[in-house]
């Protein structure tokens, strides 16, 4: 892949990715980052653009498998679930 192409207009390739893992693993500021306000946990704002609600059926061993994998990333179970499936679609795209 080259690159993604950011909300700006700016390629985001794979190492720039990689660059700003390793900054950020090492308590640093990414080069040219800006910090636009604090970080705040939880629910996404009620502002946010064109958000629906997916409901699905699963076995309760996936569901249990879920909840331990979010529990163990610090995630609610529905933040984990959704990057796993943009992943999955990140995949296919």
């Amino acid at each position: 892949m080259n690159g993604i192409v950011a909300e700006n207009g700016k390629v985001v390739t794979d190492e720039m990715i990689a660059d700003w893992e390793s900054a950020l693993e090492r308590d640093e500021w990414p080069s040219g980052w800006v910090n636009v306000g604090e970080v705040v946990e939880g629910k996404l704002p009620k502002a946010a653009p064109e958000t629906v609600t997916l409901s699905l059926k699963v076995p309760v061993a996936m569901k249990r498998a879920l909840e331990k994998e979010a529990k163990a990333e610090g995630k609610s179970t529905g933040a984990y679930a959704r990057g796993i499936l943009a992943d999955g679609l990140m995949a296919i795209a």
